[in-house]
């Protein structure tokens, strides 16, 4: 779920320069994940589930959220299977003074690993943005 189907439909993990799906899976994403520490792996996976700020308010997601001050993007991935922007967007709207600004890549919420050069120009251009707005 970590990359996007459309991802592997349009063979963009050949395109990174792996010469079948298998030696991608191999030489990408083995080579990357075995090495973790499995414990460190279901840390995160803990703290994921956990995150709820909804705790610090009796279960209310909304007073939660609505408590935030700062300026703040939410910037969901289009492609993005494990937080899709329909979910992203409800929350968003319940955090004030915040902007959705949807980045656009097919590597999904992998594609946070930097493979898509325009997907990284986006994050730079939305986060100079949110630097450039004025308290």
């Amino acid at each position: 779920m970590g990359w996007s189907t459309e991802f592997f439909k349009q063979d963009l993990h050949l395109k990174l320069g792996f010469a079948t799906t298998e030696d991608f899976l191999v030489n990408f994403m083995e080579a990357y994940f075995l090495p973790m520490d499995p414990n460190d792996l279901l840390c995160m996976a803990w703290k994921w589930q956990r995150g709820d700020v909804s705790r610090m308010t009796g279960g209310d997601l909304a007073a939660a959220l609505g408590r935030i001050k700062a300026k703040t993007f939410v910037m969901p991935i289009d492609e993005d299977m494990f937080f899709p922007v329909r979910d992203c967007a409800a929350e968003q709207k319940l955090v004030p003074n915040s902007e959705l600004r949807v980045l656009s890549t097919l590597g999904g919420h992998l594609g946070l690993f930097g493979v898509d050069p325009d997907f990284l120009a986006q994050v730079d251009r939305h986060l100079g943005d949110l630097l450039a707005t004025s308290v």
